[in-house]
């Protein structure tokens, strides 16, 4: 089991290359993926989701990479010698018809910064090549990290079972009481009305079956029994779990609706709320399982 919720981070440094690669991760029922990537990166987008989603299923994911060179850029000057010569020509023409006195000089086309071109040569691939292996490490740590939180929330899953289970014969116990106590209650107001009629005993007891069935919940605690070890068994299993967590914990809660509304003692109708609870931390819970 995972948890949603995690961070990691790394850095490489490599000939003058500084990369740091940070990997976010955060609940959203389904997968969605966030990239902040150096601008030259465009064409490794599709690589880089293939990675992510190695790791990561469910979420929302953030992703970004910062490419950094330290010490002085290599560099070269690049100078447009059409557009210089253009300004030359249109300068000395536009002096001959004002009738202006003058000499051009070099200052005069240093003062045009469209003509200069400083262009920064950089490693594409170099820097790709380290910023992927970071993104490995970052992506790594992110992962150990929800391990680690799956692990907590496992457990409490686990206890939350065991509360839950436990409950089960304590409802058993007050549901049979309950329901022989509707039982005779029915038979003596049945036979408080009839007063000294005639009773068909055996009718008498069928009707009394019958109204003691309306407050039965063994099917339920069947099926709620059933549910709690589909739930146990799947904490058991590795993987994504978190929408089998959210399905079994809505039939779950099902389940203890209508026991709660057919319970016929006060203490059932209590242990019913107090499991309700237990299973509202859990839908909790699993909302950062992935």
């Amino acid at each position: 089991m995972r948890s949603m919720t995690g961070f990691g981070r790394a850095e490489a440094v490599r000939n003058g290359i500084h990369i740091v690669a940070e990997v976010r991760a955060l609940n959203q029922r389904f997968f969605e993926l966030k990239l902040n990537l150096p601008r030259a990166w465009g064409p490794h987008e599709s690589e880089i989701r293939k990675m992510v989603q190695g790791v990561v299923s469910r979420g929302r994911v953030e992703v970004f990479v910062r490419y950094t060179r330290l010490g002085p850029s290599k560099a070269k000057l690049q100078v447009n010698d059409e557009l210089a010569r253009m300004y030359v020509h249109e300068l000395r023409r536009l002096g001959r018809t004002l009738k202006l006195d003058g000499n051009l000089r070099l200052e005069t086309i240093l003062q045009r910064p469209e003509v200069f071109h400083v262009i920064e040569e950089e490693e594409p691939q170099l820097g790709v090549e380290l910023g992927l292996a970071a993104l490995r490490r970052a992506l790594k740590l992110m992962d150990t990290e929800r391990v680690r939180e799956g692990r907590a929330l496992k457990r409490d899953f686990e206890l939350r079972l065991r509360a839950l289970a436990a409950a089960i014969p304590r409802m058993r116990e007050l549901a049979a009481k309950a329901r022989a106590l509707v039982r005779a209650n029915f038979e003596t107001r049945i036979r408080e009305l009839l007063a000294d009629l005639p009773v068909n005993e055996k009718r008498l007891y069928e009707e009394a079956s019958a109204a003691a069935q309306h407050g039965d919940i063994t099917e339920e605690m069947t099926r709620l029994r059933v549910h709690l070890d589909a739930m146990s068994t799947l904490l058991k299993r590795s993987g994504p779990v978190g929408k089998a967590i959210e399905f079994l914990l809505q039939e779950i809660n099902r389940e203890l609706n209508t026991m709660g509304s057919k319970a016929q003692d006060a203490r059932l109708s209590q242990i019913t709320v107090e499991m309700k609870g237990e299973v509202e931390k859990m839908r909790e819970q699993a909302q950062n399982v992935e």
